[in-house]
């Protein structure tokens, strides 16, 4: 109880400040039938240009929480460790290289929350999306739930406006037929390849969204 106050109190806080760091301008693939007003469990997957991504996202889907998957940096300390648990922080530990965040993920999102991860598990360095890791596909195949990318151009500031763009739904079932609860390499591959080319195209659409925009005003 005392984690849900946090996050309330943080969302009012901190929902002036990001009208003004963020500015969102909200694309979608499909705008007929796709809003932010996401019902019932789902994993929402992004690029990752900062910390900024994570904060941007969370405010996009309020009144919803979105749970994040952080690596262990978020929990070196008690005070940190405390802010992330508000957060609905999950633990991916790089050093321990412990696999059962994605258990705890996959039990969220059954229970009907939202849960984002950054598959590529690191901030880009040079504005590129780098190749996923395979954990969000067993998140996704594991709690049954569809797959959400949410594609953002980075544009973070004051004197900035940020864009993204939602994707449609991608749903591992289609792909991956197994009762395994851990697909083969060979069907994460798979499916990996299929739903990273489809992030980099939503990526090249966002910008010619933007550019189309520009041009039009």
């Amino acid at each position: 109880m005392i984690y849900y106050l946090f996050w309330w109190l943080c969302i009012i806080t901190g929902y002036p400040y990001q009208l003004l760091l963020f500015k969102r301008r909200t694309f979608y693939e499909d705008k007929s039938v796709q809003s932010l007003k996401i019902k019932g469990g789902a994993l929402i997957i992004s690029n990752h240009y900062h910390f900024y991504d994570y904060m941007m996202n969370m405010f996009a889907v309020t009144p919803r929480k979105l749970n994040v998957i952080s690596s262990e940096l978020g929990f070196k300390n008690k005070l940190l460790a405390f802010g992330m648990r508000f957060f609905g922080g999950i633990q991916a530990n790089r050093i321990t290289k412990s696999m059962r965040f994605m258990d705890t993920a996959a039990d969220v999102i059954r229970k009907g929350g939202l849960v984002q991860i950054f598959p590529e598990a690191k901030i880009t360095d040079d504005g590129t999306i780098k190749p996923f890791k395979h954990s969000y596909i067993v998140i996704a195949h594991r709690s049954n739930a569809p797959i959400i990318p949410i594609i953002t151009d980075g544009n973070y500031g004051f004197t900035k406006r940020a864009s993204i763009i939602v994707g449609k739904p991608i749903y591992v079932s289609d792909y991956i037929k197994t009762d395994r609860r851990t697909p083969t390499r060979e069907e994460l591959e798979a499916v990996n390849e299929i739903i990273y080319s489809k992030v980099l195209s939503l990526r090249r659409e966002l910008e010619d969204k933007k550019a189309a925009l520009k041009k039009k005003n």
